[in-house]
């Protein structure tokens, strides 16, 4: 089982070149389809275009625990956390947190996040702290690795478009530096130079999101299509009370020997600041194994 184990975590990291690759922050962003550069509206933007955080305008906190796939016993899993802390005139701060599991193999990342507001347009960066660590087979030594890289973003804000409407415009730049997660440095263990260009338009009226992303990742082109709508919404003891559905759609456009598009839905109850999430996925076609399961719990403090 352990081998089977593996297997499917190499084939999962080997999708776009190698390991910390975004296996899923969060139920919200994995119902619409991925796309969430262009929308950047809660504290786990981190994980996809720092700049958002400029737009946030509360302390928020969200976690999430991502099941990679059904049917395996042994530990395969991935578990999120993000933050962020609005620091008046200053700017905005955000911390993400990523732990995976799979087996002998342990996977790490630290992302500290800075974005500041400059009218309807806002720009951010991230360091990120990258760590793996792999225990050896009897008689070897374990191995580690620890490093560092950047990932920097915009957004361009308007607002009153179609009524009363949002719309956003966002584009990152991750893993500036391109490091080699290798113990020795070898070139073809380097992440690649991601760049993502999303949009997003929101109707407060009607309390629906639409959302779009284009990612280019070496020689891979993806597209990510994501809805988000208000299906209920009422004060319950005088607590604003609702919950909200979601459908999304991803696709490789690029030809690949990992032709992993998806068709994901989910759903999000909300009571006062407490938000839950759910996102269930089935996108990688291994026999034996069933599709994977998201669920997040988060806060807005007021």
């Amino acid at each position: 089982m352990k081998r089977r184990i593996l297997i499917v975590f190499l084939f999962v990291t080997n999708l776009f070149a190698g390991g910390f690759e975004n296996l899923g922050v969060h139920s919200r962003v994995i119902g619409l389809g991925g796309a969430f550069v262009g929308v950047g509206d809660e504290s786990y933007t981190v994980f996809y275009n720092p700049s958002g955080l400029a737009f946030i305008r509360n302390f928020q906190i969200s976690s999430t625990y991502n099941q990679l796939f059904s049917g395996i016993n042994d530990e395969l899993y991935y578990l999120t956390f993000s933050s962020t802390a609005p620091i008046w005139n200053l700017g905005d701060l955000g911390v993400g947190l990523t732990h995976l599991k799979a087996g002998a193999w342990q996977e790490n990342t630290l992302i500290l996040s800075y974005a500041k507001n400059i009218s309807h347009f806002a720009i951010g960066g991230s360091l990120k702290v990258l760590r793996w660590s792999a225990q050896g087979a009897p008689g070897e030594d374990s191995q580690s690795y620890t490093g560092f890289t950047f990932d920097i973003g915009a957004f361009y804000k308007l607002t009153r478009v179609f009524g009363n409407g949002v719309f956003k415009i966002g584009a990152v730049a991750q893993d500036l530096t391109q490091p080699s997660i290798a113990v020795n440095g070898s070139d073809e263990a380097k992440l690649p130079l991601k760049i993502a260009v999303g949009v997003s338009y929101y109707s407060p009226t009607y309390d629906y999101l639409f959302a779009i992303d284009a990612v280019k990742e070496n020689d891979i082109t993806i597209l990510r299509f994501g809805a988000e709508f208000l299906g209920y919404k009422d004060k319950v003891y005088g607590i604003e009370t609702g919950f909200y559905l979601r459908g999304g759609y991803n696709e490789i456009l690029t030809k690949s020997n990992f032709q992993n598009n998806a068709l994901n839905g989910g759903f999000g109850v909300f009571v006062g600041g407490l938000k839950i999430d759910y996102a269930y996925v089935n996108k990688i076609k291994i026999v034996g194994i069933g599709g994977s399961h998201k669920i997040s719990i988060g806060y807005h403090f007021n």
